[in-house]
């Protein structure tokens, strides 16, 4: 260009130019070999999360050159185009997907590869934990994938829990078990479905039958049994509910026997009845009334003198249960303590003056048994 330049100045000065028939001038553009561009990437490898990028690209300073990328996933956060070195900033998106994705970014015929992990699959099973009836019957789990890529399975740990439908899937989908009904006690089962443990609850099932319903026993007492039904494992416990009947014999599971014992029934005790149970069962034992009632006096008769009034008591033996009473038969006998009471107890009485010019006299106190007391006191001068 400067030789051009030269000559065009020279012609224009009007100086002699040397001989030649013609003149030329030529432009050249950079040549390929002298606007090679070497790409690179830093970093060239991402986590699944994504992250940021630079793609530096270095070639002469008069060299054009473009950059695209291979998949919309590794997007350019500058301008495509250029001329002469650069640094093109570059973002690669997180990858959703449980498997590892390459990609590539072009520039000219530089090709840089771009890889990125694998996400990792995440599963959330709905509901957690689950509970049937008794009767058992079909249920469902809901299970979402954070990709349709992602693939899971579901199993029973429990023989009275079968998956119906469901026991391998891909992407989000759901799992149908079936629970078995049960006669047994409550009971926790678990499905393990797309890594998670899904505990389910059954209540219990057990039901109780005793036979018979009742006994009745003699004033002397004795022993008895029920026998139990209930559905295996079942367990249960017997129970008395009054203190003269003992149960000897009284838990188990499944078919078994309650044994019991029943106290003779003492003196004056009237006719009774108590129950058992046997977890919710009752059983009804019924007993005669015990022997009548036996009374003693500790004495039978006491003399007083007559001016002087005197204090006495006499004793009523008998059982616990047997009841009494006491009273007078005269005004000048007064009852003090003792008037009531049960078993072995103490009468308590006063014995008034005799008026002047009174005969001797003679009362009695009498009790509820039939008995009596005489009190006799001397006449007065």
């Amino acid at each position: 260009m400067r030789r051009v330049m030269l000559a065009f100045s020279l012609a224009a000065a009007g100086m002699p130019i040397a001989a030649c028939s013609s003149s030329s001038a030529s432009v050249t553009s950079p040549t390929s070999s002298k606007c090679g561009i070497t790409a690179t990437a830093t970093p060239t490898s991402f986590s699944a999360s994504g992250g940021n990028g630079t793609l530096t690209i270095s070639t002469a300073r008069e060299c054009q050159w473009s950059a695209a990328a291979a998949g919309n996933w590794i997007q350019f956060g500058g301008s495509t185009e250029g001329q002469g070195a650069d640094a093109v900033p570059f973002k690669v998106a997180a990858n959703a997907d449980p498997s590892v994705r390459k990609g590539t970014i072009s520039v000219g015929d530089q090709q840089v590869g771009i890889t990125q992990d694998a996400a990792p699959c995440v599963f959330t099973v709905t509901p957690r934990a689950d509970s049937v009836s008794i009767g058992g019957g079909q249920r469902k789990i809901a299970v979402t994938a954070s990709s349709a890529q992602c693939s899971w399975t579901a199993i029973s740990n429990a023989d009275w829990l079968t998956i119906v439908d469901g026991a391998k899937g891909t992407g989000s989908g759901a799992v149908t078990y079936e629970a078995r009904a049960t006669t047994g006690p409550a009971r926790t089962g678990t499905l393990q479905i797309a890594g998670e443990a899904i505990a389910v609850t059954q209540a219990s099932g057990c039901k109780y039958t005793i036979a018979p319903a009742s006994q009745p026993f003699a004033t002397e007492g004795g022993s008895g049994s029920i026998s139990v039904t209930s559905g295996a494992g079942c367990a249960w416990t017997a129970a008395s509910h009054v203190p003269w009947v003992a149960i000897v014999g009284g838990s188990g599971t499944g078919i078994g026997t309650v044994t019991f014992s029943v106290a003779a029934s003492a003196m004056g005790v009237p006719a009774r009845s108590g129950t058992i149970t046997v977890n919710d069962q009752t059983f009804t034992v019924s007993q005669a009334a015990g022997p009548p009632c036996v009374y003693k006096l500790g004495q039978t008769s006491q003399s007083f003198p007559a001016a002087t009034a005197g204090v006495w008591s006499f004793g009523i033996g008998t059982a616990p249960a047997c009841a009494w009473t006491a009273s007078s038969n005269a005004p000048w006998v007064s009852i003090t303590s003792g008037a009531s009471g049960a078993g072995n107890g103490l009468v308590v009485f006063t014995v008034a003056p005799n008026p002047a010019g009174n005969p001797a006299r003679v009362t009695t106190i009498v009790t509820t048994s039939g008995l009596s007391f005489t009190i006799i006191q001397e006449a007065a001068p």
